[in-house]
């Protein structure tokens, strides 16, 4: 038999996985009715359903070799996945800082599965990767930072805070023999995924200074200083602040602007965890309870090195959608970048970087 017979027969025997114009539309119209159904009951129903069967039957159902009536799939999501735990997308849903993702977003999400672009890419697909691109400049724009900044987007601010982690370390020279000298300024209020990225980052034997706070949980800049000089005179090496801007426990904002003097005068790298409170950047003329408005209250974020902040959040896009924002470019690149054989005709587009090379993901979801 020829490989072009066998190509033949393999092309027969997939057929069956290629529905045709007149199935593809009976499952666009059940899918898209299934879900209208649910955006139209959004405000009656409950933010979180109790059940006895917790969705079992989701892993009971084997995985077979024969099709499922697109009907009964859909019963089995609604009874199993959708009316149970935590609706996020509930009128009712207060009690966590992601909500529903808005509509058009989900209509966008749908259209990048079905077109199932490489995002990772420029030469895979210039168009994700400027959309991508276009909208990190917007949102450094928001923080304040340079033309020339630029980042990524990740899947939430776990990821966006290890890949600044990472390229803190590197940046500022902390190789192996250096980690236990190594000093990186926090508070008690911290988002738990920047413990979990020190760690991932290899730099759990680093020494971890948790930093007093005052009164309104904020990071206290007098302690923070004293210490910096204590840690410098005692041949430590000071390298990073990890500072917030919307605690997920109390909504504080660190001393964005003080804390920017710090890292400038002892060389620290300053990373922002944003993640929740970021997008309140947007907001005009809401008075701050300390006074002045909520945006002021970001003062010295635009001095930062980098900035994790998530779409996901104050957004309400779907999961998901974290971003870093990050100053130096060129040293971000320098922690992720790698070329293999495979792409050796792959040429840099110096206007419209990889987000493959800015980011520990190579393959990813063409989350633009």
């Amino acid at each position: 038999m020829t490989i072009a017979e066998r190509l033949h027969r393999l092309e027969q025997q997939m057929r069956p996985l290629e529905p045709d114009a007149a199935q593809r539309a009976e499952w666009q119209q059940q899918v898209a009715a299934h879900a209208e159904s649910f955006a139209a009951d959004i405000e009656s129903l409950p933010a979180f359903y109790t059940t006895e069967h917790e969705g079992r039957k989701l892993s009971e159902t084997p995985i077979g070799e024969h099709p499922r009536d697109m009907q009964e799939v859909l019963g089995l999501i609604r009874d199993n996945l959708e009316h149970v735990g935590l609706n996020a997308a509930s009128a009712g849903h207060l009690g966590y800082i992601p909500g529903g993702g808005i509509l058009p977003a989900a209509y966008g999400d749908y259209l990048a599965a079905v077109f199932n672009r490489y995002a990772g890419m420029y030469f895979g697909s210039p168009g994700a990767v400027r959309i991508e691109n276009a909208l990190i400049r917007w949102m450094c724009r928001l923080v304040g930072y340079p033309s020339t900044a630029l980042g990524n987007l990740a899947s939430g601010g776990s990821i966006a805070n290890l890949t600044a982690i990472t390229t803190a370390r590197d940046s500022k020279g902390i190789t192996t023999d250096k980690v236990r000298r190594a000093v990186i300024y926090l508070t008690e209020q911290v988002h738990h995924c920047v413990n979990k990225a020190i760690r991932i980052a290899g730099l759990g034997e680093a020494v971890l200074r948790y930093v007093p706070m005052d009164e309104r949980f904020r990071m206290d800049a007098d302690y923070l200083s004293q210490q910096l000089e204590q840690d410098r005179a005692d041949g430590l090496i000071p390298f990073m602040i990890g500072a917030s801007a919307g605690t997920t426990d109390t909504g504080s904002i660190d001393p964005l602007d003080r804390l920017a003097d710090l890292s400038e005068q002892y060389n620290c790298w300053l990373h922002v965890d944003a993640a929740y409170g970021g997008f309140f950047l947007l907001t005009e003329d809401v008075p701050h309870p300390e006074g002045g408005t909520v945006d002021q209250a970001y003062r010295g974020i635009e001095r930062s090195d980098s900035v994790a902040i998530d779409p996901h959040k104050g957004l309400f896009l779907p999961y998901g959608l974290g971003a870093l924002l990050i100053k130096d470019v060129d040293a971000l690149n320098a922690s992720h970048y790698y070329k293999a054989n495979y792409m050796q005709d792959v040429v840099a587009m110096p206007d419209e970087p990889s987000p493959a090379d800015l980011s520990p993901e190579l393959t990813k979801h063409f989350r633009g």
